[in-house]
């Protein structure tokens, strides 16, 4: 990942795209039709959005044991958060 990526700011990103998955459950109740539909699109979402929660959860305990992944690729603890990490 970029050098930018920190498990700090990933934190910030992901709950950024969980709210911006809960804003789009909102739209596709909101404008698809077919009941099925809905439901798939609406369980699919939610699906990623916990799957994300997870995730951000997991950052926040990594920095501690300085090896931090978000499905599967490494991320940088900076080491302001933990200097043995450095």
């Amino acid at each position: 990942m970029g050098e930018w990526v920190d498990a700090e700011s990933l934190q910030a990103v992901l709950l950024g795209a969980i709210v911006a998955l809960g804003v789009l459950a909102a739209l596709v109740m909101r404008v698809v039709r077919r009941l099925l539909l809905r439901l798939v699109l609406v369980v699919l979402i939610g699906a990623l959005a916990a799957s994300l929660w997870l995730q951000r959860a997991d950052l926040q305990d990594c920095v501690e044991t300085c090896s931090c992944k978000l499905y599967g690729q490494e991320v940088a603890v900076p080491a302001d958060t933990n200097p043995n990490c450095a």
